[in-house]
């Protein structure tokens, strides 16, 4: 099933804007989950370069990213989870490090499992998710030793 195809699914929103624009991805996302894919009005994508380094916007878009999930029936992007991950492994909070890892894992499998991977992306097999993956095995021996 197509993106569209999800969202529309759920609400009929206007894919016109009043000046005869069409709008965009985003714009429509964020009109059928109600914001939920926003952080401070921003798409996450539009925060993911200026924010990078900023933990408390990563963890704001995770959460955005989770909500999306729920509500779109759109799998949340890994980017944010791993930008967490790196930045907490920075100020070894290697608790929070695995807890971003497991919950991602945890978001996608549970996904995949009620949506299956029928015409649709798997984003287990791509990198970043791999990355997480490994991160959390890493984090969870540094947190193990304690240091």
């Amino acid at each position: 099933m197509s993106l569209l195809s999800k969202l529309f699914r759920t609400k009929s929103p206007q894919v016109l804007k009043p000046s005869g624009e069409s709008k965009t991805s985003g714009e429509l996302i964020a009109e059928v989950t109600d914001g939920s894919n926003l952080v401070e009005g921003c798409q996450t994508w539009e925060l993911a370069e200026q924010k990078k380094n900023d933990l408390h916007y990563m963890k704001k878009c995770c959460d955005a990213e989770l909500k999306t999930m729920e509500r779109a029936g759109l799998v949340a992007a890994p980017y944010y989870f791993e930008r967490v991950a790196i930045l907490s492994r920075k100020e070894k909070n290697y608790e929070q490090e695995v807890a971003y890892c497991e919950r991602y894992i945890a978001a996608v499998e549970a996904y995949y499992r009620t949506s299956g991977t029928e015409g649709i992306a798997d984003v287990r097999k791509g990198p970043r998710f791999q990355a997480i993956a490994k991160r959390l095995k890493k984090a969870k021996e540094l947190l193990a030793r304690g240091e």
